[in-house]
């Protein structure tokens, strides 16, 4: 029987400081489940022009083009943002703005962690967005963590027990549903 290979996930992060909790908590599920899957962590939407419509395939960036083809490639997109005044940070709406006239996201399986102080508006509105360029979500592979600093250290280690088990179960769920055959990467 031949083994599949892990799966491969493009994670992006909403927040783009060198101090993120969300940045951490994708450099932390990189390691953590580095024998199950192999997370490339994407992160320079911040480079990324503001979304222009109407362009033609030859007006599209290549940092753009270059982005939408790493999506395509991808087995699964692992996003995880903080919320930015009750909303989606801007450079993270600005690189799915760019997907909109692709399909790259259609039927892409999608996990999201939004880890902020509150939090929930801004994982209505990625909900929101994300079901309407057509990604793949399910309720078992999405987290909203509030309180997000007192759950997870300075340097991404999730120390609140409930929030490490929600997680583990997320990426387990999502791992789990990206094999093939039902296979159990765990």
């Amino acid at each position: 029987m031949k083994l599949n290979p892990k799966p491969k996930l493009l994670a992006l992060s909403g927040g783009i400081s060198p101090t993120s909790y969300n940045k951490k908590i994708l450099q932390n599920l990189k390691f953590e489940f580095s024998m199950h899957c192999d997370i490339i962590i994407y992160d320079i939407i911040d480079k990324f022009p503001f979304f222009s419509s109407g362009l033609t395939d030859e007006e599209i960036p290549t940092i753009v083009k270059e982005f939408l083809k790493e999506v395509d490639a991808a087995d699964g997109i692992l996003i995880c943002s903080p919320e930015y005044v009750f909303s989606i940070p801007g450079v993270l709406k600005n690189a799915i703005e760019w997907a909109v006239s692709s399909v790259v996201f259609t039927d892409k399986p999608v996990a999201l962690i939004t880890a902020a102080s509150v939090g929930e508006k801004a994982h209505e509105s990625l909900l929101l967005v994300l079901k309407t360029i057509g990604a793949k979500l399910s309720d078992e592979t999405n987290l909203l963590i509030s309180g997000v600093k007192a759950k997870v250290s300075a340097d991404g280690k999730i120390h609140d027990e409930t929030t490490k088990l929600a997680i583990n179960n997320l990426m387990k769920v999502f791992l789990n549903s990206l094999t093939t055959n039902n296979q159990s990467s765990f």
